[in-house]
């Protein structure tokens, strides 16, 4: 895909376990990126790559998203930082940020957990991502509320959803 051409389709590819280390030294890379996406992942390398790993053997979905000659210009799919919950999980390269990227990443993300069969897409980015919350808006998500904030000095994230299909809080029947 040429970050110029926004009609281009994007090259996106499941990531493996073996893919596991690579994404994690990425990750630990970019903290400000990793906060961005709202998750509660560690910043160590290591513990990454383990996380990574382990949501991947439980059957959690991440995808790749190869932006011009970056492999891993994003990593998309199923948060894997976060029990209980099923919620998205967005990444881009910091190099490749400010392209607008963002929403093409959040609306195939969508449309692939929709072609898995599941209902509905859950999002909590951090109060402070106007980027995210832009995007979300764009595309039709529901604002649900405040995530109340686990411990003193966490920045509040937004909660918000989307039915896979057909549009806000569509479902499937």
């Amino acid at each position: 895909m040429s970050t110029g051409h926004q009609g281009t389709n994007l090259d996106v590819a499941a990531v493996t376990e073996r893919d596991a280390l690579f994404v994690a030294r990425k990750l630990a890379g970019d903290p400000e990126g990793l906060a961005a996406t709202g998750t509660e992942a560690p910043e160590d390398e290591s513990a990454l790559e383990r996380l990574l790993r382990n949501a991947l053997e439980q059957g959690g979905t991440l995808w790749r998203v190869r932006i011009d000659d970056d492999l891993f210009g994003a990593v998309v799919g199923d948060d894997p930082f976060t029990d209980g919950e099923a919620r998205m999980f967005i990444w881009l390269d910091p190099k490749h940020r400010g392209n607008d990227l963002g929403i093409r990443l959040v609306a195939e993300t969508v449309r692939r957990f929709g072609e898995e069969g599941r209902e509905r897409v859950i999002v909590k980015p951090p109060r402070s991502n106007y980027a995210a919350l832009r995007i979300l808006n764009a595309l039709e998500f529901i604002y649900v509320g405040e995530e109340p904030v686990e411990r003193d000095g966490e920045e509040p994230k937004i909660r918000f959803e989307r039915g896979t299909r057909g549009g806000p809080g569509t479902t499937r029947t």
